[in-house]
């Protein structure tokens, strides 16, 4: 019976062992991940600057193009208004990646408790068995059925 709780304490052993090198990976992937997304930020920046640049052309082509004060005025008010709709549309935008960055965290977070309790009470368990297995050798000897 001795022998028989060894095999299966060993088949636990490695199945820790199988748990430990799970959550190694997702640690990597996540660092992969991280650098993957400064990657996708540099790039953002490079196009926004390109963006800028391409704006500011067109700017500079409008004022020469526009030769009254009318014009003018119009192409100011245009302007505003585009802004004030992005801006709107930039809030209500940044609000709901603002809500999903918080449900992403408080998921990742629950995740975390969940295994940190389940390794816990892994852990719990081997320790019972640890401690069965001693009481059963002090009252039955080493003996195998």
């Amino acid at each position: 019976m001795a022998n028989t709780y060894d095999e299966k304490l060993d088949v636990l052993s490695g199945k820790l062992d199988e748990l430990s090198e799970k959550a190694a990976a997702v640690s990597k992937d996540a660092k992969a991940f991280f650098d993957l997304r400064k990657e996708a930020l540099q790039d953002r920046i490079n196009t926004a600057k390109g963006d800028v640049a391409a704006m500011q052309e067109n700017v500079r082509i409008a004022k020469e193009e526009e030769k009254g004060k009318i014009r003018s005025v119009l192409l100011e008010a245009r302007m505003n208004a585009r802004a004030k709709i992005e801006d709107r549309k930039d809030a209500r935008d940044k609000r709901y990646l603002e809500n999903y960055i918080d449900n992403e965290i408080n998921f990742i977070l629950d995740c975390y408790g969940s295994a940190s309790l389940l390794i816990a009470d892994a852990r719990l368990s081997i320790l019972e068995v640890f401690d069965a297995l001693h009481e059963y050798r002090e009252r039955f000897g080493d003996e195998a059925e």
